[in-house]
């Protein structure tokens, strides 16, 4: 398989990014940024910078996304935001 840019149908669902972000915290990757791009490379897809415009790109989205899981998982205590980008499981 041969990297390639993101589409809208490769951003994973809210519980899918849940599922994979739990396992990342498990295996220690603990940055926001570094789960992101963990994610998109075990898929090889190519994100291209944010640009704030959330669901005007597949980049873009797939940041939002992201951190609206991350953003749950810390209000409903499963995990904890200890500084800006990093989390730890609670």
């Amino acid at each position: 398989m041969d990297w390639r840019h993101m589409e809208f149908g490769d951003v994973p669902s809210r519980e899918e990014f849940k599922e994979l972000t739990l396992c990342l915290l498990r295996q220690g990757v603990t940055n926001s940024d570094r789960m992101r791009d963990e994610i998109r490379r075990q898929r090889k897809l190519i994100l291209k910078k944010a640009t704030g415009k959330w669901h005007e790109t597949p980049s873009d989205r797939f940041v939002n996304e992201h951190a609206w899981v991350l953003e749950d998982l810390v209000v409903r205590k499963i995990i904890e935001k200890t500084t800006e980008k990093e989390y730890h499981l609670a």
